[in-house]
């Protein structure tokens, strides 16, 4: 349990300094602000709390992996994941055309500068933690305690604050969090614009179908519908028109990103597949002097597009729930893209 000597006495806390930061600065406002921060600190320093319990495990578990990388480099992973990605595109890419559209997306415009960026943010994030762990422990007094459990609150918020100042490069941190939001809009803005598309034929197909259905169909609902109700018989008929107009566009979206996928899929599979079995030595065939991997690439497109079809694009249990993840991430972009 940490100790602080605000007044000369010890008193343990059990506040997290970002709390205590926040009713530091609560009373330096103007009284009009004084109670909305003083009630927000609690919930400050939860968030504070949970925030640092989870970057502490994220960077745990990147530490890990790249352990992990190292060691199962000679069973070429850099392989076998593609060749796992092109089974997911080839049997699930009409499933998750977003997910799929937004990652070719991603490829084409965000990827390298996400990178760079995240490993800028990684960079100064593992710089921020390494100093503030080494000022925690900081005894310039030489009398066995720490110097930030012997200093009020306002001098921890001033020391910390300052300490990150000295720690960051703003410069740094701008230029990545700025390339991370545009990588990300771009993203958003080509797939608005994909499906835009298949919204603009749907309407269309919808204003064709709909004239002569309102010559045709809406006065023969009129006679078997009473005097009350003939109103919204047009209504519903335009509704239902450009509804299943819309539906039949996205439909024909979908088969066209499964066919798509399902290519792509079978071409990275039937390429990284090969040359994993030449690297490991189970085979002596060097993919670029056969067309092997193209005939495995065909054959695997053709039988996820066969699944598909066949399934209605749906997912067949376990899989529904073990793709439950990706399922909810395909309904998150489905919404941004249909958003306005």
């Amino acid at each position: 349990m940490r100790q602080r000597k605000p007044s000369g006495a010890v008193a343990p806390t059990t506040k997290h300094p970002t709390e205590e930061m926040v009713e530091t600065l609560a009373n330096s406002v103007p009284v009009t602000f004084k109670p909305y921060l003083q009630s927000a600190a609690p919930f400050v320093g939860i968030i504070a709390t949970v925030v640092e319990k989870v970057l502490t495990i994220l960077i745990t578990i990147y530490h890990h992996a790249s352990e992990l990388w190292i060691k199962l480099r000679p069973y070429r992973l850099d392989l076998l994941l593609p060749s796992f990605l092109g089974i997911i595109m080839i049997f699930f890419g009409g499933k998750y055309m977003t997910i799929i559209a937004a990652i070719e997306a991603y490829k084409l415009i965000g990827y390298d500068t996400t990178i760079r960026c995240l490993k800028d943010i990684y960079d100064d994030t593992e710089k921020l933690i390494e100093a503030n762990k080494a000022d925690n422990l900081k005894d310039d007094n030489n009398d066995g305690v720490p110097d930030v459990e012997q200093i009020s609150s306002k001098e921890l918020t001033e020391r910390k604050f300052y300490l990150a100042l000295r720690t960051l490069d703003p410069q740094k941190l701008a230029t990545a969090f700025g390339g991370l939001n545009a990588g990300f809009f771009a993203v958003v803005a080509t797939l608005k614009l994909q499906f835009a598309k298949s919204i603009t034929l749907g309407n269309a197909i919808g204003s064709i179908v709909e004239r002569p259905a309102l010559v045709y169909i809406v006065p023969v609902l009129e006679s078997c519908v009473s005097d009350d109700y003939k109103k919204w018989t047009a209504p519903t008929v335009s509704y239902v028109i450009r509804s299943s107009a819309i539906s039949f566009a996205w439909l024909l979206q979908r088969i066209i990103t499964a066919i798509h996928s399902a290519v792509r899929g079978g071409n990275m599979f039937g390429k990284n597949i090969l040359e994993y079995c030449r690297e490991m030595g189970y085979i002596n065939i060097n993919h670029e002097e056969t067309h092997l991997d193209e005939v495995i690439g065909y054959v695997m497109a053709a039988a996820g597009v066969w699944f598909q079809l066949s399934t209605a694009f749906g997912l067949p249990f376990p899989l529904d729930i073990l793709l439950l993840p990706f399922t909810c991430v395909e309904w998150w972009l489905m919404w941004i893209v249909s958003s306005k």
